[in-house]
């Protein structure tokens, strides 16, 4: 299970999908294209470890679950 991830892991698990920085701000805005549907994924800036819950709303706006963030994690 993924716990205690830093804003930048998760930048990193976004990036081998396909969904790049667009903009920065407050919070990190991602942008890109998985399964085939264009996905806005907001990441907050600057946390050493992001709640599970904002973990999980992340996933969801990315369009991958929790398994696949996990193996791609593993795979670094």
């Amino acid at each position: 299970m993924l716990r205690n991830l830093t804003s930048q892991d998760v930048a990193w698990i976004l990036n081998q999908i396909g969904i790049v920085l667009k903009r920065r701000s407050k919070e990190d805005v991602f942008e890109g294209s998985y399964a085939g549907r264009t996905r806005v994924v907001i990441v907050p800036r600057n946390k050493r470890s992001i709640p599970q819950g904002t973990l999980n709303s992340i996933w969801r706006q990315a369009g991958i679950n929790r398994e696949i963030a996990e193996n791609l994690w593993a795979k670094r």
